[in-house]
């Protein structure tokens, strides 16, 4: 890769700007900036600071190496930009500029600044510049409706030396106004034109000359010699992938749909076919919509990076090790029909994950899904049992893999190396009766010793905390009081020992946070049912008829067994601090034992 460093006028860049010359590639994220980020560099290039450099990459406008987009404030305008140079870094900044020197309000494109409702124009007091280049009140950022109306008079202008950033784009337009100023004051202040030619004139002039000029620093990517079309466009997204940080961070979903544009597959229109149904580019045939693809997603590849998911998943089924470098890197042969047994596969993954039965995983809402990085590898296990046609055994070791990896909280962290390392010793099992998952006897060591515990699970962003509350739903637990299933009713996890009664009997909101809001003491129930409950003593509240309308047997299905459910009998008003602490640690001490036993069934121990 060879780096051309150059400079150019900013008033060059923003016209060619103007004129969908100087683009963005498509994958660029959203401009971002505030009004007063804009006027401040307005107020740089005023004052002869360096405002960084611009990263530019030279096109063919008739063969662009990713697709263009014209910069945010004339993309109405410009729907078919003819680039010449995409901007790899500096798009805020060319952005701002084209913003202030082409007022949106004259346009009509709709472009608002990021946190505004109306359209904002830039002024500038050169008179208030002229006395302090360093005061706060050199640039004015106004909205439509704060505009004065008289400063959108040539009269007041004049009066008050302020000109519109609109007058900036050329010397023409700033030595005309400049004259007309000149002219106005001969007509209007006579006894001010000599003071004016002799000193404001030059100095407006020179401080307008001068923002004409500003230079920028600029470098453009080319391709060296001995470098390949591909070698090239993979250094140039890795170069992308460092530089974003100022708008918006780049997923690899955004990388790889650039890669991929030259070789005509267009990843989004992909994504949107998957969520929405369409044409199959491949041959044309009609695809239904992944319906819960796009529940899920909510049609968006960026919600939880369920584009990034389908990616990973993809990169499974051809045998790679799903990391960042592996995805942008993809290979375009065959990608479309490797593509829909991925999103086939995750489909399939969200139906397995939320189904709320013992063949299914229970997250009957997405906040209970045990994590998202389980879904690729379970997508592409899927997707190969179904090729296959696989039986029972692969089935049941894919459900065992499942519950093992949620209970050690496997997918916490550094999912990549671990979902490769899971699909392979899985398929090798199933296809050449390899040995067992490395995972299975990891999960028979910990989860099978005596020590292993869930007690200290007290947050829903724990996949142990959430695999218990899906292991609830697939068990059958029913709200109290209405005794209907899950489907039928909106159930939140709640306390069992109500934590004020907990903390009238000695426990302490800090100190004991963590053993208060355990999963052991918590359930699904539904808010009426858990307002009627408030902080009772649990012996009160399981005396009530009306909480327990078909008695105390809808809590077996909660995993409270009969001497959990006895505890809580003996859990009145009135009692000690330490009797209370002793019955309530009997209490949790019971139900972790009824939890582990499924959990430890499930997991194959």
């Amino acid at each position: 890769m060879n780096i051309t460093p150059d400079k150019k006028r900013v008033v060059d860049f923003i016209e060619q700007a103007y004129e969908g010359k100087l683009c963005l590639p498509d994958f660029q994220r959203e401009f971002v900036w505030r009004r007063d980020e804009v006027a401040d560099l307005v107020h740089s290039i005023l004052r002869g600071y360096f405002i960084g450099q611009l990263l530019l990459l030279p096109c063919d406008p008739l063969q662009p190496p990713f697709a263009p987009r014209a910069l945010y404030p004339v993309a109405r305008r410009r729907a078919s930009p003819h680039a010449t140079a995409l901007i790899l870094d500096g798009q805020q900044r060319m952005t701002s500029l084209l913003y202030a020197l082409h007022d949106p309000a004259h346009l009509d494109t709709g472009a608002y600044l990021k946190d505004c409702s109306q359209h904002c124009s830039f002024f500038i007091n050169l008179r208030n510049f002229l006395d302090d280049p360093d005061s706060d009140d050199v640039v004015m950022a106004l909205l439509a409706r704060e505009v004065p109306r008289e400063l959108r008079s040539l009269d007041t202008q004049f009066a008050e030396r302020i000109i519109p950033c609109s007058m900036l784009r050329t010397a023409g337009d700033v030595h005309r106004w400049i004259d007309d100023l000149s002219d106005w004051i001969e007509v209007n202040r006579p006894n001010e034109v000599g003071e004016f030619r002799r000193v404001e004139r030059p100095a407006i002039r020179a401080a307008l000359d001068n923002f004409l000029g500003f230079q920028i620093s600029y470098n453009e990517l080319r391709r060296g010699d001995k470098e390949t079309e591909e070698m090239f466009m993979g250094q140039v997204c890795a170069i992308f992938e460092k530089l974003n940080s100022t708008g918006v961070e780049l997923s690899v979903y955004d990388l790889l749909t650039a890669r991929l544009y030259p070789h005509k597959i267009k990843l989004r229109e992909l994504w949107d076919t998957a969520c929405k149904g369409g044409p199959n580019p491949v041959d044309g045939s009609h695809r239904a919509p992944l319906e819960r693809l796009n529940r899920w997603s909510k049609g968006n590849v960026d919600t939880h990076k369920f584009g990034v998911l389908a990616l990973r998943s993809l990169a499974l089924l051809r045998g790679l090790d799903p990391k960042p470098q592996n995805l942008i890197n993809m290979t375009p042969i065959h990608f479309i029909p490797d593509w829909w047994r991925a999103v086939d596969g995750l489909e399939r993954a969200l139906q397995i994950a939320s189904f709320v039965n013992p063949d299914g995983f229970g997250a009957f809402a997405q906040k209970w899904l045990p994590g998202f990085g389980l879904l690729p590898v379970l997508g592409a296990l899927r997707t190969q049992i179904e090729e296959q046609r696989w039986g029972d055994a692969e089935r049941a070791d894919l459900r065992r893999w499942y519950w093992c990896s949620v209970f050690l909280e496997r997918y916490s962290s550094a999912v990549e190396s671990k979902s490769r390392k899971d699909y392979i010793e899985l398929l090798t099992h199933w296809k050449h009766s390899g040995p067992p998952p490395a995972l299975f006897v990891e999960a028979k060591a910990r989860i099978g010793a005596p020590g292993y515990s869930v007690r200290d699970s007290a947050s829903s962003s724990s996949s142990v905390y959430s695999g218990i509350f899906c292991l609830l739903a697939i068990n059958g637990a029913r709200d109290w009081r209405l005794g209907e299933s899950i489907e039928l009713q909106t159930l939140q996890d709640h306390h069992i020992f109500p934590q004020n009664y907990l903390k009238r009997h000695g426990f302490d909101a800090g100190k004991d946070k963590t053993l208060i809001n355990s999963v052991l003491n918590r359930t699904l129930i539904g808010d009426e049912t858990n307002n009627k409950i408030k902080d009772k003593a649990p012996a009160d509240y399981l005396a009530s008829a009306d909480l327990f309308p078909g008695g105390h047997g809808v809590l077996g299905a909660h995993f409270l067994k009969p001497r959990a459910v006895e505890i809580m009998q003996e859990a009145k008003e009135g009692l000690s601090t330490d009797e209370v602490r002793r019955l309530y640690l009997d209490f949790i001490g019971e139900r972790e034992s009824a939890m582990l036993a499924h959990i430890r069934t499930l997991c194959g121990i």
